[in-house]
């Protein structure tokens, strides 16, 4: 009877190691997280100009529309008001060789060539005008200062990098984790993260699932919303999420009726 019972324990140790684990409900699993800011950004230089004003330094708040730099722009001023000055008078110009060919004191092509130099100018004036748009950097969202990657009196070239900011308000979560949880895991599910640095635990719930898989490391990008954030959780605060897996079941129960 002993040597017949055998096999039946060999077949039960092997089926353990082979069937998928079942995931019963209540069961805790957990991922490292970190934090991070619904907007986050990088405002570079729009032009290449002498910064006359930084009024915000690091950590400091402001609102949205608020003055982050200005630059120094007397030259692109001045270039302005010779451009307009230049369009008013191919402006006249133009009338006046219209009143000519009116009057058959000129050619047709000598009319259309004023009214053309008249269109360059006025795209001239636009385009500085374009260009001054870019003597202030304003606040996109209401937020915080990370970095200030500038001075004042510093003149950085067109597109360098001047001042990093965060958003104000709620944070997000972000986790990689393993893709197999993806059988229980759908927005909407309940989130208990753990900060590391200051020891609270936060809520939230997960507000969108990667749209691919990583396959060599079998993980997927999940982010969750955390809502009532103390004031001392801060962006990049790292922890621990826990999770309550739904049940799964293995293949021979799918089967069963």
């Amino acid at each position: 009877m002993k040597r017949r019972l055998w096999p039946l324990v060999l077949l039960t140790t092997v089926a353990s190691f082979v069937l998928p684990r079942v995931w019963a409900e209540g069961d805790l699993n957990v991922a490292r997280g970190v934090l991070k800011a619904e907007q986050e950004a990088v405002l570079s230089s729009p032009i290449s100009a002498r910064i006359t004003d930084m009024p915000l330094r690091e950590g400091d708040r402001f609102a949205k529309g608020a003055l982050l730099v200005s630059f120094d722009c007397g030259r692109l001023t001045a270039e302005l008001s010779a451009a307009r000055a230049g369009a008013a008078a191919e402006a006249r110009n133009s009338d006046v060789q219209d009143e000519l060919l009116r009057m058959g004191a000129t050619g047709r092509a000598d009319a259309d060539i004023a009214k053309f130099k008249g269109q360059e100018r006025s795209a001239q004036a636009r385009a500085i005008e374009q260009s001054m748009l870019g003597c202030k950097v304003l606040a996109p969202f209401s937020g915080r200062v990370v970095e200030t990657l500038a001075r004042t009196s510093e003149t950085p070239p067109a597109n360098e990098p001047l001042i990093h900011i965060v958003s104000d308000g709620p944070l997000e979560l972000h986790m990689v984790v393993p893709s197999r949880w993806l059988r229980w895991l759908k927005n909407g599910s309940t989130v208990a993260f753990t900060v590391d640095e200051t020891g609270d635990t936060l809520n939230a719930k997960v507000s969108r699932v990667s749209a691919a898989v990583d396959p060599v490391s079998q993980t997927i990008k999940v982010i969750s919303t955390v809502a009532d954030v103390p004031a001392q959780v801060l962006p990049g605060m790292s922890g621990q999420s826990s999770m309550n897996a739904l049940t799964a079941v293995t293949p021979e129960s799918e089967s069963s009726p």
